[in-house]
């Protein structure tokens, strides 16, 4: 049994394009602190739990990672940009790929070109195209998965950074042409990923470029052995990128790239190198580093490859228990692979039979071979539908496949009936994808014949309609024009005299009616501003009028019932040392602690009705000192205040602090929220509150048949302010009130 070194590097270099791997702990501890920052921009910071998100999918398991992107996706849905859901669901969309739920992929995949849709954003865009370019390349769809990478390169062009979004495609393009054996394309994308992540210097990309430059090699000189240089360059580039991985271990973000470059160089010397003691050592060397480290980065198909080679070596020495032991090794390893390759797994069973064959059980021999020709058939059924390109590699494979047995053949007469049933089993394989090429080569030719006598018999067709249809119309043209030459004598005179009193009519009504349209317009305008400054008029005098007793209370309070709860104190407290029965003092000292509490409650109260501090110190400390006063009691109530300069006038700070007031109060009774945010920003001349909560929510079509005296103030008072009030909510979603008004009312 000899080993097909040549499949399996092209197998490994497609498994480097099409994995990604956990990042460092560094960079989790990173993000994690930038995350820690109270004023990170929401923008930034959903973009920092993306990629947090990343880091826990690859590190500390599925679940953690697709709840940080659910906490993304939550905390981006107030944001009128798509770009950042776009992102968020471009990456789980890949995410599920991996978990091996393709519904809940596409289904994300959706929402990303949804949201991409509402933004302008070409780097996002770029993105998306990359994503779905992404998961059809790992789903067989190469024609569809070129087109969308395409896609995405030609609207990174527009990019400043073009070459930083540009590269990873490289990267993918030549991962698909490299599948398809299109050594042209392959070797355009290989030169210039490598070149552009030269020019960028990322580290990890840099390796996996090396490693995909000596895929290409490995692959020319296949095709032609006569080039050693090629054999040379890929040795190369498959060096360099171990070199590079393990002189920076510490700064790898995916430190899986030393098992993938160590077992490419293994499989060289394995596949084109003399079994001289050198080379093996070099082999065992490799093999080694391949091992171990794909045992500490959980890279499976690494170390089911590098068991594959062992079994294969043990086989050339006929060493068969050895070569069974470590076959079925890689066996158990790629049972753990969710990903795993059907095409490695069939390799492991034939050579498990050839295994069991060499060492005379024939009937594991048979078994194992069956196993082999279920995958082959299932590998076979899953190709069938591909284009002509790849049922030609297909057809080229299953000659090397031939070729292979003839050789085994030969080798191994004394398993003669054996052997010649697996050369009749190959060779109708290779019959029938040959006839399956030639028709799809005929089917071709037969559409193309019809396609082309449907042009013919179309112009054809096209030809006597034209000349059908300029008969007709030139006997339309001749009839039109007697019928022309009968009439215009007639209707020349009158057709001018009509003519002229039309524009004379036409000029006075349009005369009137400019006139009157104008008239009409100035007196709705006249009502229009009547009503509003008669409504703004009397809501400003209701609300005075409520502020204006509101103060009136307040102060009353204070100063007359509290006056007389303190004289009253007073006057007990004057007694407490002339009662000497114990129960009496009980009762004297309880009645005390009463009047404290309601002299208290009597403050509060004043307190809420006209607070000192917004007297004296503006909108913004009493805004605080309320939300501070609600967290005391226990409520979630969070307070925000940004640039706020305290130069509006009194009676508009008092205006917009009784609106807070409300929402806020809303809130707390009606949202059953966990968490509840005032804030209140000036940019310039204009004021900004916002109260949002993550309740229930309600449902907006009805709010506006809503009676409560609470909503109906809130209204009252924006429209004194002459501001605007926006609602954004949905039921189970919270509720966001943003009310936006001018700091200072300009003189018109």
């Amino acid at each position: 049994m000899k080993y097909n070194g040549q499949h399996f590097i092209l197998v490994v270099v497609l498994l480097l394009l099409f994995t990604n791997n956990s990042k460092a702990q560094s960079v989790e501890d990173s993000l994690r602190r930038v995350l820690a920052q109270k004023n990170l921009p929401v923008a930034k910071r959903t973009d920092a739990m993306n990629r947090l998100a990343q880091v826990l999918f690859f590190n500390k398991g599925w679940n953690q990672g697709i709840q940080m992107y659910r906490q993304s996706l939550a905390l981006s849905a107030p944001l009128k940009d798509g770009q950042y859901r776009a992102h968020t669901y471009g990456m789980m969309a890949m995410s599920y790929y991996i978990m091996s739920d393709s519904v809940a992929s596409k289904k994300y995949l959706d929402s990303a070109f949804y949201y991409v849709k509402r933004t302008q954003s070409n780097r996002m865009k770029g993105f998306v195209y990359y994503c779905k370019g992404w998961i059809e390349a790992r789903t067989h769809q190469e024609t569809a998965a070129i087109k969308a990478f395409l896609q995405a390169l030609n609207i990174y062009e527009k990019e400043p950074d073009k070459l930083l979004r540009q590269e990873t495609i490289y990267a993918e393009l030549a991962g698909v042409y490299l599948h398809w054996y299109d050594m042209v394309n392959v070797e355009k994308y290989t030169r210039l990923s490598l070149k552009a992540f030269n020019k960028l210097g990322q580290l990890d990309k840099l390796i996996n470029a090396n490693q995909v430059r000596g895929a290409y090699f490995i692959n020319l000189y296949r095709n032609d052995s006569t080039q050693r240089k090629a054999l040379d360059s890929a040795l190369h580039y498959m060096c360099r990128s171990l070199h590079i991985a393990q002189a920076n271990r510490s700064k790898l973000i995916t430190p899986s790239d030393i098992p993938f470059s160590a077992i490419g160089i293994s499989n060289i010397f394995l596949a084109y190198f003399p079994r001289t003691k050198q080379y093996q050592d070099s082999i065992d060397y490799y093999n080694k580093i391949a091992l171990e480290e794909g045992d500490r980065t959980q890279q499976f198909a690494v170390q089911s490859g590098v068991y594959m080679a062992m079994g294969n070596m043990a086989f050339e020495s006929k060493d068969y228990d050895k070569a069974i032991a470590y076959i079925n090794k890689a066996l158990v390893i790629s049972a753990k692979d969710l990903l795993a390759d059907k095409f490695n797994t069939s390799e492991s069973y034939l050579g498990l039979a050839v295994a069991y064959e060499g060492k005379g059980d024939i009937a594991k021999a048979l078994d194992n071979y069956k196993e082999h020709l279920k995958l082959y058939k299932e590998l076979f059924n899953t190709e069938k539908m591909n284009s002509a390109k790849r049922l030609e590699m297909q057809y080229e494979i299953a000659k090397r496949e031939k070729i292979l047995l003839e050789i085994r053949y030969l080798a191994e007469l004394k398993d003669k009936d054996l052997i010649k049933s697996r050369l009749e089993t190959q060779q109708k394989v290779q019959q029938l994808l040959v006839a399956q090429y030639t028709a799809s080569l005929n089917d071709k030719a037969l559409l193309q014949s019809k396609y082309e006598n449907g042009l013919k018999d179309q112009a054809l067709t096209s030809a006597r309609y034209k000349t059908v249809q300029r008969e007709q119309e030139l006997k339309n043209l001749q009839q039109t024009a007697e019928y022309n030459n009968k009439l215009k004598k007639i209707y020349a005179l009158t057709t001018l005299a009509c003519f002229v009193v039309a524009i004379l009519l036409f000029y006075a009504y349009r005369q009137r009616s400019r006139t009157l349209a104008q008239k009409q317009k100035l007196h709705r305008l006249e009502l229009v501003k009547v009503k509003q400054e008669h409504r703004i008029s009397m809501l400003s005098a209701m609300l005075d009028g409520q502020e204006q007793e509101r103060t009136r209370l307040a102060r009353d309070l204070h100063d007359g019932l509290g006056g007389l709860l303190s004289g009253v104190k007073i006057g007990l407290s004057g007694l407490t040392p002339l009662i000497t029965v114990p129960a009496q003092q009980t009762i004297v000292a309880n009645t005390l602690n009463h009047l404290d509490s309601a002299v208290d409650e009597l403050r509060r109260i004043a307190k809420s009705m006209m607070p000192e501090v917004l007297l004296l110190y503006g909108l913004g400390e009493a805004t605080k000192e309320y939300c501070a006063g609600l967290n005391k009691a226990g409520l979630p109530v969070n307070c925000q205040v940004y640039n706020y300069k305290n130069d509006m006038a009194h009676s508009r700070q008092v205006t917009l602090y009784r609106i807070m007031q409300e929402l806020v109060n809303n809130a707390v009774k009606h949202a059953k929220a966990r968490q509840i945010l005032a804030q209140l920003q000036q940019r310039d001349n204009q004021l900004f509150l916002t109260v949002e909560d993550d309740g229930c929510g309600f449902d907006q079509t009805i709010m506006n048949d809503l009676k409560g005296a609470g909503h109906s103030n809130i209204q009252a008072r924006v429209a004194m302010l002459n501001g605007k009030m926006n609602v954004e909510t949905t039921k189970g979603t919270g509720t966001t009130f943003i009310i936006e008004c001018s700091a200072k009312v300009e003189n018109t």
